[in-house]
This record gives C-alpha cells, sequence and structure tokens, in this order.
C-alpha cells in the first residue's frame, strides 16, 4: 500500500514521523505546502517543507513548533544589530538549510530536487518529501483595510491579529512529483492542517483536485478539536489564525463547516471522539465521519492506516 499525505509545516510534522512508523518504509510520500515559502534575506525559504522534513529526521523542535531543536540565533540578532529586518526567526543552522536549498536552485535544480536532496542529507530514508509545486507560489492576503500582505507577513509579522478581506491561493501548477505519487497511490490522507492556507494552497494548484480523485482511498483529518481545547500558546495561535482564514472564506472554524469544503473530494473525514456531536451534519454532506484520538499521533496513525487498507 503507498499512501500520500498532504500536509502543512505543524500538521504535518507531528503526523508524518508517526504515519511512516505505522506504514513502513518507502510506503509514505508526503506533499508539503509551499503557499507559505518567502523569499528572505536573499534566500528561498520553505518552512513547512523544512518542518517535515526536520520532524522525519528527528530533528524537529516540536516544543517551539517549528525550527530545529538546539537552534541558535546568533546570525539573526547579529543582522538586527545592523539594522536588518528581523521579524522572521531563522535559527543559525536553518540559515545554513536554505542556504544549501539556494545554492541548488541557483545551480539549475528545480524545488523536487533541491528537497530531495536535502532530505537525503538531513537522514530521511523512508519516507519521499515532496513540494506541492515546484515554482513560487505563495499564497497572498488582502486585508480589511486594503493593504496586501504574503503569507508569513501577516501570519509573523503581524502575529496573525489584522482581519481579513480575502485570501488568494495561487494557481500554479502542481509538481509532477506530486502528481506522480498521486497516481502511484492506494490512499491519500488530507493532513490536520489548515484546510484554507495550508490544504485548500495544495488544492488549489493546478492538476492537484483532478489527481486526487483518481486515488481510491480519500481522507481528510480535522484540524481542530473543539472538545479538548489546548492551553498552548503555540497551538492556540494557529488557531486563532485558523478561524481568521475560515472567516475571511465565509466558513467556521468546526469539523463539519472543514469537512464542507472537502465535498466531492474525500469519502472519510475523521474527527476527535470529543467532537462526536458533528457527526451527523458531516455525514449529510455525503462524507463518512469517523472518530479518532486526534491528539494522540500513534492511535491516528494507525486508524489512518486502517482507513487507508480497507
Amino acid at each position: 500500500m503507498k499512501t500520500v499525505l498532504l500536509a502543512g509545516g505543524l500538521g504535518g510534522a507531528r503526523l508524518a514521523p508517526a504515519l511512516a512508523r505505522v506504514l513502513g518504509a518507502r510506503r509514505l510520500s508526503v506533499v508539503a505546502n509551499v503557499g507559505d515559502d518567502l523569499e528572505w534575506m536573499g534566500l528561498r525559504v520553505c518552512p513547512d517543507l523544512d518542518s517535515i522534513s526536520y520532524a522525519l529526521a528527528g530533528l524537529w523542535d516540536r516544543n517551539r513548533g517549528w525550527g530545529r531543536r538546539g537552534e541558535t540565533f546568533r546570525v539573526r540578532d547579529a543582522l538586527s544589530a545592523l539594522g536588518a529586518p528581523s521579524w522572521f526567526n531563522v535559527g543559525d543552522a536553518d540559515f545554513a538549510l536554505h542556504l544549501e536549498r539556494s545554492r541548488l536552485l541557483d545551480s539549475g535544480r528545480n524545488l523536487t530536487d533541491a528537497t530531495r536532496e536535502i532530505a537525503r542529507k538531513l537522514g530521511v530514508r523512508r519516507v519521499s518529501v515532496l513540494p506541492a509545486a515546484d515554482a513560487y507560489a505563495p499564497t497572498r492576503f488582502v486585508l480589511r483595510d486594503g493593504r496586501h500582505f504574503e503569507f508569513q507577513e501577516w501570519y509573523v509579522r503581524t502575529r496573525a491579529r489584522l482581519p481579513l478581506r480575502r485570501i488568494i491561493l495561487s494557481r500554479r501548477r502542481a509538481s509532477a512529483a506530486a502528481l506522480q505519487a498521486l497516481h502511484e497511490a492506494d490512499a491519500v490522507v488530507l493532513g490536520p492542517s489548515n484546510p484554507v492556507t495550508s490544504i485548500g494552497a495544495i488544492l488549489a494548484l493546478r492538476g492537484m483536485a483532478a489527481a486526487i480523485r483518481q486515488v481510491a482511498r480519500r481522507i481528510a483529518v480535522c484540524p481542530v478539536v473543539i472538545g479538548r481545547p489546548s492551553a498552548d500558546p503555540g497551538i492556540q495561535h494557529h488557531a486563532r489564525a485558523r478561524r481568521l482564514v475560515l472567516e475571511a472564506e465565509g466558513g467556521y472554524d468546526r469539523p463539519a463547516s472543514i469537512a464542507a469544503r472537502y465535498v466531492g473530494l474525500i469519502d472519510r473525514f475523521v474527527l476527535d471522539r470529543s467532537d462526536r456531536a458533528e457527526a451527523p451534519a458531516i455525514r449529510r454532506l455525503g462524507i463518512e465521519p469517523v472518530l479518532s484520538d486526534l491528539l494522540d499521533e500513534g492511535v491516528l496513525a494507525r486508524r489512518l492506516s486502517e482507513l487507508a487498507s480497507e
């Protein structure tokens, strides 16, 4: 069985290692969102690709929710002392990765090849990590006051606090490698990531939705657990951002509202057991609700493996 996981940074970094352990070597491909990418200090930065690669390599800082464990920030601090912009935190070892990626891209490699080489050098062996698009495809925000921001400017620089008028997702072509992985897949999982700026940004790429519809088993995991809210500041920050983007899209931060975004694309929607009251509304959408423990990645991964092989 081959499974493709579509994911953003936080949800993908938490789920991908557990899913890889359950499925076994070379049975999982992770297609990562690139709508969060940015050019920073002349370098190409791919936060979601990097978080997922770090997690699979055992290097991810789970407590912080981004970057590498044991990271230092001497370069960032020195840049700040020189008067350079410092709102986007990049650690010293992380800078090295962005330098290497930019070197590979400047040498003529596409983002898929650069990502594969970086993942291999980090020690990722059992899983294929793929960008959703090779082209630069940033998600853009139109604020209510008319200003235009790219994702990281809004999410990091303003702490996702400014109200939004609309979100503009890139319509660039999905990467050939991502489409090929879906063509070969027995199951596809839309991960527990932001349904607009992560999963939505992947689905908006040309060729992606059609490729997903050809996969035999199509599953989505809810990114929200309303019955067991988290006190973690990082999770709360993600939740605030998710609420704002869903409101800008005319939706709500609830399982049934999120499942409605995937009508015609998935067959099953996995939600937390504490949110079972949402199940009837999901079933009325023509999607089968599946209850699991979304806060335990091991339990969730085993349930997804069962659904992928049924």
